[in-house]
């Protein structure tokens, strides 16, 4: 295994670069593996909603060896320890949910550096093989993306969005729905829930900052957004079964019809 080279992701964004990705939910090595096949800029691992345990994340983040495909995970919660774990396993930055307030901020930017800037502890087994043993280089390299996605964090988004080490703001539209009293889709809700996110964007637009969605490439791209999810292993097997059950349907009533 040989130290990654080339420009990492964080600086590809800090260029002003617009990246695509999805996420892989599964907890497959082998799905993960024909993700990170598939040209993408990167994918999430999900470890918050997905099936992606401890035990399998290694396995999970070597698919993504020899790729151009950067791995990134969305961990768990806002815990020094979990992020710390997801980026010794060789992670290229983490996705914090459900950050609400300059503190969550604080302590999640902490997370992902090492001192003098942050509270990160060393000992980077297979990221030191990836990248190398460099503190000050893993600082500049590692991806802090942290969540907005409740009404709570769209009123913090100031104070959030300007928080140092925050790369970039994640927004979940889901989770921002609930908390607005609307069903939990991913799309963008016209009227409360459209001015939110709005809100959010123009937070990271003034402190300078990536912002990142869920949704389709020409409508973000349009928006602004430059980090862009756009799709999960789930998503994309449901779509191909949702294809094959219509194949049947129309088989099923030509034959019987």
């Amino acid at each position: 295994m040989t130290v990654t080279g080339g420009k990492g992701l964080r600086c590809r964004l800090l260029d002003g670069e617009t990246v695509f990705g999805a996420s892989c939910m599964l907890g497959s090595p082998a799905v993960a593996e024909a993700m990170a096949g598939a040209d993408l800029d990167f994918v999430y691992i999900d470890q918050q909603h997905g099936l992606t345990s401890f035990d399998t994340l290694v396995a999970v983040l070597r698919a993504f060896g020899r790729t151009k495909t950067v791995p990134l995970v969305r961990v768990l919660s806002n815990d020094l320890s979990l992020i710390g774990q997801a980026l010794d396993a060789g992670a290229e930055g983490v996705i914090i949910p459900m950050v609400n307030s300059r503190e969550d901020a604080e302590r999640a930017a902490a997370s992902c550096r090492y001192a003098p800037v942050g509270r990160r502890s060393f000992g980077p087994v297979r990221a030191g093989l990836l990248h190398g043993r460099d503190p000050l280089a893993a600082n500049e390299r590692v991806l802090c993306l942290v969540m907005i996605e409740t009404a709570e964090g769209v009123a913090a988004a100031k104070e959030i969005a300007s928080t140092p080490g925050i790369d970039g703001v994640y927004i979940g539209q889901a989770d921002l729905a609930l908390t607005l009293g609307l069903q939990p889709l991913v799309q963008i809700q016209p009227g409360i829930h459209q001015d939110a996110i709005q809100r959010i964007g123009a937070a990271c637009d003034e402190a300078g900052i990536v912002r990142g969605i869920n949704g389709s490439v020409e409508e973000m791209v349009a928006a602004g957004y430059r980090l862009i999810t756009i799709g999960s292993d789930v998503a994309i097997l449901n779509r191909g079964l949702e294809q094959l059950r219509q194949r049947q349907a129309q088989v099923s009533g030509s034959h019987y019809g």
